[in-house]
């Protein structure tokens, strides 16, 4: 019988989490289109494209929304149990609060996991995808960082992109080689410059080089012919990172980009807290969900679901400011990324424990 009602009470946990999601989701996309209409009818930014990239921006949002999207859900689906007495039956029955919690972890255990599929497999690319079409649509271009290009470090070198057509087709590279000689400091020594540069093989071509020298006692230009190999670590993997935000990105993909900064001696903290963020949402999708115990086993197991709700959206706004206020405070103060993205949700983990062994 335990083992039946544990698949029971997860399934009522995942599917009303999951329900809760999907309902979230489909204001939101109403918002988000909402929002896009002011860009409508720029260049070839119609209504269509619009639609197209809310759809495919949708799963980073729905993977930032998920712990909120569990609290309301798991709350409802429980509280709903708890309305028809189901709960209490269990517990007249023998089943213990903590038996009840253990199943619902399991669940929070599933939700977990999906949450970390979605992160991994589903939002990069349809993160990237989305950028891609809005920036084509759009007439911008495409992996540009800021409005003057794209600017990048490998060791010594300095790299000015004008254009990125895709993370392995670079247009207007212009390469400034600094070099350190007898203590000096850092001194431009040449620069390397190519109409564009194509990976082929595991590194870069350059097409239409020039190359110029700097002397003590003046400068010189190379011949390099049509084409030549350049030797740099800026793959396309790296730059495949930089066109959509830290957020959007997998962990595999942050570790990628953090140790190329790290490797460059360049600030790596905004991706290391993007990183460490990733590893705290499962968690965080775990503690809103035994958060909802000590609620439906306590005070608000009398109330309404209007209520129940109300008490659910208070909890997923104080976690929303109490997270992203850890995680500016980090970054402005220097606490180390993980302790800044993990903090909240052990915090809210450790609340629900503290909820469930209160309950009686």
């Amino acid at each position: 019988m335990i083992r039946l009602l544990d698949r029971y009470l997860i399934i009522t946990v995942v599917a009303s989490a999951l329900v809760a999601l999907v309902v979230i989701m489909s204001l939101d996309l109403v918002f988000s289109f909402v929002d896009e209409g002011g860009d409508i009818g720029t260049a070839d930014y119609g209504p269509l494209s619009a639609l197209a990239y809310v759809l495919l921006s949708s799963p980073s949002r729905a993977y930032e929304a998920f712990p909120f999207a569990t609290l309301i859900g798991a709350l409802m689906g429980l509280g709903a149990l708890a309305a028809r007495n189901e709960l209490t039956v269990m517990r007249a029955a023998g089943v213990s609060v903590l038996q009840i919690a253990r199943a619902v972890a399991a669940g929070g255990l599933v939700l977990a996991l999906i949450a970390m599929a979605m992160g991994e497999w589903v939002v990069p690319p349809a993160e990237r995808a989305a950028t891609e079409l809005r920036a084509s649509a759009m007439a911008r271009d495409v992996g540009i960082s800021g409005a003057g290009g794209l600017w990048a470090r490998d060791g010594g070198q300095f790299i000015e992109v004008r254009r990125a057509r895709s993370p392995a087709h670079l247009e207007g590279l212009t390469i400034y080689h600094f070099e350190e000689r007898d203590g000096e400091p850092m001194t431009l020594r040449r620069v390397l410059s190519g109409s564009e540069a194509l990976f082929r093989d595991g590194r870069w071509i350059l097409r239409e080089p020039g190359e110029v020298h700097l002397h003590a006692d003046g400068i010189s230009v190379a011949d390099l012919g049509d084409e030549k190999v350049w030797e740099s670590a800026l793959s396309p993997a790296v730059l495949d990172v930089v066109v959509v935000d830290p957020e959007s990105l997998s962990m595999a993909d942050l570790r990628t980009y953090i140790g190329y900064l790290e490797a460059n001696e360049l600030d790596s903290g905004e991706w290391r807290l993007a990183f460490w963020v990733k590893v705290a949402t499962p968690i965080s999708t775990l503690a809103m969900l035994l958060l909802t115990i000590p609620l439906v086993f306590g005070a608000v197991r009398s109330t309404g679901a209007g209520q129940r709700i109300f008490i659910g959206v208070l909890i997923g706004v104080a976690f929303f400011l109490v997270n992203r206020m850890l995680n500016h405070a980090g970054v402005v103060f220097g606490l180390p990324p993980s302790a800044s993205a993990l903090l909240p949700a052990f915090a809210f983990l450790a609340a629900g424990i503290l909820g469930i062994l209160k309950v009686r």
